[in-house]
């Protein structure tokens, strides 16, 4: 069994060491799985480019940064790979997003990890009916944002995918959003749904401290999440511990896939034009 890491930065490392976990764990022979590495800026890849390989089968990590990934996944595509997992977003842009949709092989089974939707707790409150608004936080410390991409695209896709995820889950999508004010570091999110759900999202930059918070406001009750607890949900009480990225990891092998990414994409490029207009 082999596994293909593209991209050897901040997060491919981590998938790296996740990949190795996961199939020490679940394969019958344990040592039977080769991890090979491909980062044209990392001494310690084992290749510097996807020309250098002569192998198509296998799993197919990209983890390179966003603005690689339309280039990197046509080259798979025309490669012959069968099975790719690409880190969020697919794309930069919906335009691009559509493009490889467009271009790629009915055979190919193409895996966006939306980390936080396997986290128990989201999954979790999107159990919850009769949500009448949802407020969310996604702060950071001012750091792990990579030079290529902005705020929305690298820490607002997070609660945009949620928000998506909590809708869809209520039978439901989004009519409006709307950027409310905006800085490189900060930016305020809000809009209602088709059945009338408003929403709230702030995300910064700028925090003193990294910390994500969910308020769902419902008919009957209001239940809080928060990262200083991350399986503790108020009103509902704990919630099972389990790995995200492991999670993702097990629905991309099995080839359970998640049927959000474009919704996100295109909610992700209509906060990404209002961000550049009122950042221009």
């Amino acid at each position: 069994m082999k596994s293909v890491v593209i991209g050897l930065g901040y997060f491919g490392k981590i998938i790296k060491n996740k990949i190795s976990k996961y199939y020490f764990e679940n394969l019958s022979n344990r040592f039977n799985h080769e991890i090979i590495t491909i980062d044209p800026y990392n001494t310690k890849a084992d290749y510097k480019s996807l020309d250098e390989i002569n192998f198509t089968d296998g799993k197919w990590f990209v983890t390179s940064p966003a603005s690689t990934h339309h280039s990197i996944l046509v080259e798979l595509f025309n490669k012959g790979v069968k099975d790719i997992w690409v880190e969020k977003p697919i794309c930069p842009t919906l335009h691009e997003t559509l493009d490889i949709f467009a271009k790629k092989p009915d055979d190919v089974f193409l895996y966006c990890d939306f980390t936080w939707l396997q986290h128990n707790s989201i999954k979790t409150l999107g159990e919850n009916k009769n949500i009448k608004h949802i407020e969310m936080k996604w702060l950071n410390d001012g750091s792990m944002i990579p030079n290529d991409v902005t705020i929305v695209s690298d820490l607002a896709i997070h609660p945009i995918s949620i928000l998506t995820f909590l809708l869809m889950k209520s039978l439901d999508t989004i009519k409006t959003i709307d950027i409310i004010y905006a800085t490189d570091t900060s930016v305020l999110i809000n809009g209602t749904s088709q059945n009338n759900i408003t929403f709230n999202i702030e995300v910064s930059n700028s925090s003193l401290k990294k910390y994500r918070n969910i308020s769902l406001y419902c008919k009957d009750n209001v239940y809080r999440w928060s990262s200083r607890d991350e399986f503790f949900i108020e009103n509902i009480g704990d919630v099972e511990k389990t790995d995200a990225i492991e999670e993702n990891i097990k629905h991309f092998v099995n080839r359970n896939t998640i049927g959000y990414p474009l919704d996100i994409a295109r909610s992700l490029e209509s906060v990404n034009k209002q961000f550049c207009i009122m950042n221009d």
